[in-house]
This record gives C-alpha cells, sequence and structure tokens, in this order.
C-alpha cells in the first residue's frame, strides 16, 4: 500500500465516523434541547445521571479486546469468524454480569426510587455497546467505517424518532432514556447484516482457549481503559452524591446536569482524536512491519496533526462556548458556559495522549500502560474527593486537564522506553 493510498483511506475512514458522529449530535443536541427545555434542570440532571451509569463501564466491555483483536486480525484475516463470536459471547456474559451488580449496588445509593429504576433500565446500554464495540473490529480490519457508520446512523435516527413521539405526550424522561437501547439493538442488527458481507458467518461459535488469551493479552490495555475511564466519568457521579458548597445554588442533580452539558460537548470534541486512532493503528501495525522508518513517518505525521488541530479547536471552542451553552440549554445552564471553557481550553492535551498511547501498543509494550492510568486515576478522585465540596463541578473541569497533563508525562516516558527496547 503506497504512502499515498494509505493516507487516503485513513483519512476516508476518519471522515467517515465524524460523519457518523456529526449526526449523532445533531441528535443529541436535539434531545438535549428537548430535555432540557421542556423537562427542565432536574430533570435532565436525572437523564445524565441515567445516562453516566452505564457509560461508565462501557470500557470494561471493551478492556483492550478491540484492540488485541484488530492487531492479531490485521496480521491474519482467516480467523475473524471465531474471533468475532467468541469477543461476543465473552462480552454479552461480562455485561449482563455487570448489569445485575449495577442494580444491586444502585440502590445502596441516596437516589429516589424513580431515578434508581431509570438508571436500571439504562444499563442495558451497557449490553448493546458490547454488540457495538465487537462488530466494530470487522469494520476497523477492513477499514469500512462506512458500513459502521451507516448503521449508527440509522440507529440514532430510531432513537430520534421514539424520543420526538415520547417528548410529544410528555412520557416520563427514563423512557427518553431507555430509547437509546432500542436504538443500539437495531444498530446491531444492521451491523450484523454489513460483516456477513465481511467473512463473518451467521454460526455462532465460541472458543473458550481463544477467549482465555485475548483476555491475558488485553489485561494491560483493560486496565489502562478501565483507569482512563476513571478520570473521565467519575467526576459527575462523585457530584451526584457528595456535600456541595452552598454558594452555588444547586443541588445535586442540577449540579450534574450542569456539569454534564459542556462534558457532553468535550466528548463530541474528543472523538477526532479517537476515530484517527481508530482508522490509524492497524496502520501502524502494518508500517511496523516494514521498517522503523516507516512506523515514526507515520506517527510523527499523525500526532503533529493532531496538536495543531486541538490546539485551534481548542481555542475556537473557548470562544465559542456561551453561544453553544446559550444553544442547547438556554439561560438556565448559564454555569455550564465557564464549565465548557475550561473544558476546552485543555482539549488539546487528549489530542497528544492518543497517539502515544497507540504507539506503545504498537510496540508490544501495552504492559505499562496500566500503571500509567493507574496514577492517574489515583490522583484523578483523589482531587475530585477533595475539591468538589470547595469548588463543585468547577473544581472537576480542572481536575480533568491536570490529570491528563500528568499522563502525558508518563506516556512520553514510556514511549521513549518502549522505542529503545524495541529498535536499540
Amino acid at each position: 500500500m503506497s504512502n499515498t493510498n494509505t493516507t487516503k483511506i485513513i483519512a476516508q475512514n476518519t471522515i467517515y465516523q465524524i460523519f457518523g458522529k456529526i449526526f449523532s449530535l445533531g441528535i443529541t443536541v436535539l434531545t438535549t434541547l428537548i430535555i432540557a427545555r421542556t423537562y427542565g434542570l432536574e430533570d435532565y440532571g436525572s437523564f445524565s445521571l441515567m445516562q453516566n451509569w452505564p457509560a461508565l463501564f462501557f470500557i470494561v466491555i471493551d478492556f483492550g479486546l478491540n484492540a488485541i483483536a484488530t492487531k492479531e486480525l490485521s496480521k491474519n484475516y482467516e480467523n475473524a469468524n471465531r474471533y468475532f463470536w467468541s469477543i461476543l459471547y465473552l462480552r454479552s456474559l461480562v455485561s449482563l454480569v455487570l448489569i445485575v451488580a449495577l442494580a444491586i449496588l444502585i440502590q445502596f445509593l441516596p437516589y429516589s426510587g424513580w431515578l434508581k429504576y431509570g438508571i436500571f433500565l439504562s444499563l442495558f446500554l451497557i449490553l448493546t455497546q458490547a454488540f457495538y464495540a465487537t462488530a466494530n473490529i470487522i469494520f476497523q480490519v477492513n477499514l469500512r467505517y462506512d458500513l459502521s457508520t451507516i448503521s449508527y446512523m440509522f440507529g440514532y435516527g430510531v432513537i430520534f424518532l421514539f424520543i420526538l413521539g415520547l417528548a410529544y405526550v410528555k412520557a416520563d424522561v427514563l423512557w427518553i432514556s431507555f430509547a437509546y437501547v432500542i436504538g443500539g439493538l437495531i444498530t446491531f442488527l444492521i451491523n450484523l447484516k454489513f460483516i456477513s458481507g465481511l467473512g463473518i458467518g451467521i454460526a455462532p461459535m465460541f472458543d473458550a482457549q481463544l477467549s482465555k488469551y485475548l483476555i491475558i493479552q488485553a489485561l494491560p490495555l483493560g486496565l489502562m481503559f478501565l483507569f482512563s475511564q476513571v478520570n473521565f466519568k467519575s467526576d459527575s457521579l462523585l457530584i451526584s452524591i457528595m456535600d456541595l458548597p452552598k454558594n452555588i445554588g444547586l443541588n445535586n442533580t442540577e449540579s450534574v446536569a450542569v456539569y454534564s452539558l459542556p462534558y457532553k460537548v468535550f466528548e463530541v470534541g474528543m472523538v477526532v482524536p479517537t476515530f484517527l486512532m481508530n482508522s490509524v493503528f492497524p496502520v501502524l501495525v502494518r508500517k511496523m512491519t516494514e521498517g522503523r522508518e516507516q512506523l515514526l513517518k507515520l506517527f510523527y505525521k499523525t500526532i503533529v496533526f493532531l496538536a495543531v488541530s486541538g490546539v485551534v479547536g481548542g481555542i475556537a471552542g473557548v470562544l465559542m462556548a456561551p453561544y453553544i451553552i446559550d444553544v442547547l440549554g438556554g439561560s438556565e445552564f448559564h454555569q455550564s458556559a465557564l464549565v465548557l471553557q475550561i473544558l476546552l481550553s485543555g482539549i488539546f492535551l487528549y489530542f497528544i495522549t492518543q497517539p502515544i498511547a497507540w504507539l506503545i501498543v504498537t510496540l508490544d509494550k501495552q504492559i505499562y500502560l496500566p500503571y500509567v492510568y493507574l496514577i492517574g486515576a489515583i490522583f484523578n478522585l483523589s482531587a475530585n474527593i477533595f475539591f468538589i465540596p470547595k469548588y463543585s463541578f468547577y473544581a472537576s473541569a480542572f481536575i480533568t486537564h491536570t490529570s491528563e497533563l500528568l499522563i502525558l508525562f508518563m506516556l512520553i516516558f514510556v514511549a521513549r522506553k518502549a522505542w529503545k527496547q524495541k529498535y536499540a
């Protein structure tokens, strides 16, 4: 594959993913408008908690299995059918165990019975995420994110239609959250059709030995993702249960709403490095087999592009933050504007850490990554527990970036060490 074709294919697959995300973002924006303006601040906070609880465990379902399977199948695609069904069975089992465990856990939290029931229904998003992530292994290896995007957009279209109908009859907000589960199931059914054209037979098989091998290989990455998720998702849950400063003038659920709205925008901004690295990673693996110069050239090209994009996007986002919040939430969410400015001012850090982390995986040195992200998670949790009672969600926004800066320094150190070990 020539450098020109490689760049073109990576760009196309990144654009497909971004296009799908823009579509889902449009629906997210409209959903936010509907809930915030029709149901109010309190119900938007409840909706956010219903979505945040399962989202915290999405990464547990991934557990690095996609990265390991993609790496293996990029070298030899003959075992794709066995990999797909074994991973799907494994993830389905883990999802169901998590749903039961979390359903028990939330009974001990200081939420209303109604909110607990809404969170329980939304926990099935863990299962639909397992389905979606597993199908994406096949799309990623084949660099066919166009197919993934089609099913993703169709699923979100269904979600939006449900939300329109539910909002029209003023149905309970918990059913609006559950609409995402229905959309996820439809997305998976379409994905099954698409992957059948990429060599995956609809003949389920489970390989226990392969599953054991994948878990062992994915363990470092899985722990890395788990600790990374703590940095991204634990703050809103802590805000929902901890004592908050009185001067903010909001209760816990309202504070979650004020923090979750700008954080949703922040997460959308981070799809650029995520989607680009989804496309670049299989190519990094292939470039490594061609020699260190080819690998280094692609890595530098990727990280420079992402760094510049992160800085430019962050500056633009900070300037536009008040207008974005005004459109999404209205005057009730005025405190969200400063939170969004804080979050977007440091978004470039995440554009830099992702390619470095995936370079380390490419070099087969992912064993170091759990330690990096464990330190980051401990720092993040400790700082949030200490500062949330004093500064509420403003502290969480600053701590998010401080944790990522610490992670960046550690990743640079590990990447240099991994490169020397590989090419000494």
